[in-house]
């Protein structure tokens, strides 16, 4: 599909900066036309610590994805996540006051401004109002209300505010890079789109996305968003704990822990060694591979249990009916899911991005679920954005773009 649009994503992970191009061949399917990555030394726990590394870094990662793409890239959709990402649910209320009664798209307007007008700290900025459900009087979870017949709406909304200094620093490296940030977008909610179903939005389920620096965790019921958070700590923890245990380096515990690493110790042959690679003059040596897991496990287990208070924090955990969903590259670990079953006592399933098509021998692991799902959020919406450009009636423009923030929200 030539003429369908091109959506460029930049995830600023706290490992790798990744980019990925790609373009949405339909509903279901992206088609992979470039990919790179960088390692990402200025980011820390999903913040930038580091200008002038982190735009090195993303400048690299374009490099390799335009010279596999074939043609240069000036837009980018970039991901927002870190310690200073805040979620909250609120409420709006207004009457609805035109003569018929009947709910208009204005009407939608009016409820989510009403709901939205919070106070919110000086230090935060608002990246999304998420809508969770609509009720018209007394009928109840309502995704589209729009024609409805009644006197009062309400909406209940899930609001995504992030640090002013955070958002100000991602602004610049992109900047900075020589390009064009076409819109952000949360960490979370980019990876539940590319690993989620409708189906399993509606049955309730969470996703928790494990990475390099920090775990982010979104949470849907009855098909909409109901809590999103942020646990400071991932695989680079784990990966800390190896090096300072078995006395290595943070590159040769990182090896290790992806080619030996498990969570469950009574899965390992207690005979079975392995060998630690020499290092600044020291020999190489062997040690069993139960000592490498048993460094492993509590880290691991510890992760899992702040992620669990969450979401006991959420309120929502006995809806999750759909269990929880693990992404990222941690997610990769031999036996987390078991452990983290464990840990939940909720099902919990391993996913990736799914629907990829064209160039997707890197990109189809759950390392790449924030950056598919950057492109999936964004494509989906770009033709109708583009309509809206060419509108030559203001009305009718705003009429259009609520029914894109309903689209894109709903």
């Amino acid at each position: 599909m030539e003429d369908a649009p091109i959506v460029t994503a930049l995830d600023l992970g706290s490992s790798l900066v990744k980019v990925v191009i790609g373009r949405l061949v339909n509903e279901y399917e992206i088609e992979i036309i470039g990919t790179g990555s960088y390692p990402s030394g200025g980011i820390k726990n999903g913040s930038i610590v580091n200008i002038e590394t982190t735009t090195k870094s993303i400048i690299e990662a374009f490099g390799d994805a335009e010279l596999m793409a074939g043609q240069e890239i000036g837009a980018v959709v970039v991901n927002v996540s870190g310690k200073s990402v805040h979620g909250f649910n609120e409420k709006g209320i207004i009457a609805v006051t035109n003569r018929e009664r009947t709910v208009s798209e204005m009407d939608i307007m009016r409820v989510v401004e009403a709901a939205q007008s919070v106070h919110v700290p000086g230090d935060q900025q608002v990246i999304h109002v998420l809508t969770k459900e609509f009720k018209v009087d007394d009928q109840v979870n309502i995704k589209d209300p729009i024609g409805m017949t009644g006197v009062r709406l309400e909406a209940e909304v899930h609001i995504v505010s992030c640090g002013s200094t955070a958002l100000n620093n991602i602004d610049r490296c992109v900047e900075q890079s020589g390009l064009i940030q076409m819109d952000r977008v949360l960490s979370s909610l980019a990876s539940s789109e590319a690993v989620l179903t409708s189906g399993e939005k509606d049955l309730g389920t969470v996703v928790v996305d494990i990475g390099s620096g920090i775990c982010d965790i979104i949470v849907y019921v009855d098909g909409g968003i109901a809590f999103s958070s942020v646990v400071p700590f991932g695989g680079f923890h784990i990966t800390s704990d190896l090096s300072i245990g078995l006395k290595t380096t943070i590159e040769t515990a990182e090896i290790l822990k992806k080619r030996y690493g498990h969570t469950q110790i009574d899965q390992i042959d207690p005979t079975e060694k392995i060998e630690i690679p020499a290092i600044s003059g020291r020999t190489a040596r062997s040690i069993f591979r139960q000592e490498l897991v048993e460094i492993m496990e509590p880290r691991v287990r510890e992760i899992l249990e702040m992620v669990d208070h969450e979401l006991n924090r959420s309120g929502f955990k006995p809806a999750l009916a759909g269990g929880v969903i693990l992404t990222g590259g941690t997610s990769l670990l031999h036996g987390i899911d078991v452990l983290a079953e464990e840990v939940f006592r909720l099902s919990v399933g391993r996913a990736k991005p799914a629907g990829l098509t064209g160039l997707t021998d890197k990109v189809s692991s759950p390392e790449y679920a924030t950056a598919i799902g950057l492109i999936k959020y964004v494509s989906k919406l770009q033709n109708l954005e583009q309509r809206n450009i060419h509108s030559n009636s203001e009305q009718d423009s705003l009429m259009k773009k609520v029914r894109r923030w309903m689209e894109n929200n709903l």
